[in-house]
């Protein structure tokens, strides 16, 4: 690079007790350039871009910013000087509105009433830019995950950055609004802006990246033009070895006999609708659910796993009426598991630690008999095998990554045989490895007769490995059938409402 950088990390350190989350770190950052920074969960990848946005300071090391050291780094010193950063857990306050919010981000809240109009006028016209679909007077609370991370991103525009770092933005958004986020950072960089995308998804590097820096185990390990590095010689730099990343798609069922029955469902709550919905799912099934966030996905899951209450209709599995259970207990049944969408808000309690969060479910059976060297012994083992990092029992869950914290659920949730599997986008911020791992378990619960309810927003790994699909619009389904039916342009028509239901 023949320009000087206008940002630099010199020698980074980093630990969190015994974990070393960055050693030694330098990394220059360059005018108009978007790097993709790949590694796998828990590779010091959000640890480095937060000790630069100030949210976490180095043990040692030095921040350089158009030739200064920084001293006594904040992040209301980094909005200062022009850095901007989205983070996979929201910093949004659900009980004010969207534009509440986006005024809130500034470093002077401007409750001035002639500051704040003029104000308001610019930061409204960065949210019709980049969500014209959104409110700007609905409550968070009401949104869906998709729309909340919209919402952080027109943050970032109104704040003006100069340094946008991104991570893993695509984890929740829909191909639409995947697409909508790639134009908005090849505009950064039209605009003189520098993109930091902290991803594990090929797929965005090469819609984004001009340049790919790799981090292991808190070390950078390679750093290429885009250009110039295959996907084969990236995936070998995050994970240090020869591995296969392909899951065998699991045999369709042969009992067709259903094992969940959903009858004339509907559900009219803040979390979603729902509207005359009927389908049916076999044992050993893994039914692919595909919409744009906020098309009565959460309330369907919700429904699902016991813990709404719909209108009208009824949930049965093995003949059991789940609807009768969630009116007399509002919980998941044992025999089923949840994973839900969010998991630091709606899956585990940020200030227990990952041994407790793994005895949750049993919580409410002589909890005074399932601690001690036996409970402490079996988290050790469930962290291990589910790659969970940090892997310490102690460790407080609000102190993991947001991959890391999916992990944690999914090592609760699959643990244990079940008969249904509500899994809402398991493999949210999950890197390669972890999402292999992930499928592997959601499938061996179908091999063992379980019924798979799948949402994601990963259209393309629906299409390799469910056995039907199932798109839902404006909280109906739009269509619903076998695999082999459907491609990625027919499921977006779908998920828009642009084709016609079936």
């Amino acid at each position: 690079m023949s320009a000087a950088p206008r940002f630099s990390l010199q020698n980074i350190n980093k630990r969190f007790g015994e974990v070393n989350a960055n050693s030694n770190v330098n990394l220059d950052i360059y005018p108009n350039e978007v790097i993709a920074l790949l590694g796998e969960n828990g590779a010091g990848k959000s640890t480095l871009m937060k000790l630069l946005y100030g949210f976490y300071t180095p043990d040692a090391g030095e921040i350089v910013v158009e030739g200064e050291p920084l001293v006594a780094h904040s992040p209301k010193q980094s909005l200062r000087l022009g850095i901007g950063m989205l983070f996979q857990q929201f910093n949004l306050v659900p009980a004010l509105s969207v534009l509440e919010n986006l005024l809130l981000a500034f470093p002077a809240a401007p409750w001035w009433q002639w500051r704040r109009r003029r104000l308001t006028t610019d930061v409204l016209a960065c949210l019709q830019r980049i969500a014209p679909d959104i409110d700007p007077q609905r409550l968070v609370r009401d949104l869906s995950v998709g729309e909340q991370q919209v919402v952080e991103l027109a943050k970032i525009m109104a704040l003006n950055a100069q340094l946008v770092i991104l991570d893993e933005p695509t984890a929740v958004l829909t191909p639409q609004e995947v697409e909508r986020l790639y134009q908005f950072v090849a505009q950064c960089r039209a605009d003189g802006k520098v993109v930091v995308f902290i991803t594990h998804k090929l797929a965005d590097v090469r819609a984004c990246a001009t340049r790919i820096v790799v981090m292991r185990q808190g070390r950078i390990v390679g750093d290429w033009r885009t250009e110039t590095v295959t996907d084969n010689e990236l995936i070998q730099a995050m994970v240090g070895k020869d591995t296969g990343l392909i899951v065998n798609r699991i045999a369709p069922p042969k009992h067709l006999l259903p094992k969940l029955m959903v009858k004339r469902l509907n559900v009219s709550s803040r979390v979603g609708t729902i509207t005359a919905m009927d389908f049916e799912v076999s044992p050993g099934e893994v039914l692919g659910i595909a919409g744009v966030m906020g098309n009565g996905q959460r309330a369907l899951a919700m429904v699902l796993a016991g813990i709404l209450v719909p209108d009208s209709g009824e949930v049965i599995l093995d003949g059991v009426s789940i609807n009768a259970l969630a009116h007399e207990t509002i919980k998941v049944p044992d025999n089923v598991a949840y994973i839900p969408e969010s998991p630091l808000t709606n899956a585990v309690v940020a200030q227990l630690d990952l041994a407790t969060n793994l005895q949750l479910r049993a919580l409410d059976a002589l909890p005074f008999l399932q601690w001690g060297m036996p409970a402490l012994h079996e988290a050790q083992h469930k962290l291990a095998a589910h790659d969970v990092r940090p892997s310490d029992p102690h460790l407080s869950a609000g102190a993991l990554s947001g991959g890391n914290l999916q992990k944690l659920v999914i090592a609760r949730e699959l643990s244990r045989p079940v008969q249904l599997v509500i899994a809402c986008y398991p493999t949210m911020g999950l890197d390669l490895i972890a999402t292999r791992n992930v499928y592997e378990r959601l499938f061996a619960q179908a091999e063992q007769g379980a019924c798979i309810i799948w949402f994601s927003e990963e259209l393309d790994d629906l299409l390799r490995y469910a056995h039907r699909i199932m798109v839902l619009h404006g909280g109906r389904v739009q269509s619903i059938g076998p695999v082999a039916s459907f491609d990625r342009q027919r499921i977006g028509r779908l998920m828009t409402g642009h084709a016609q239901a079936c």
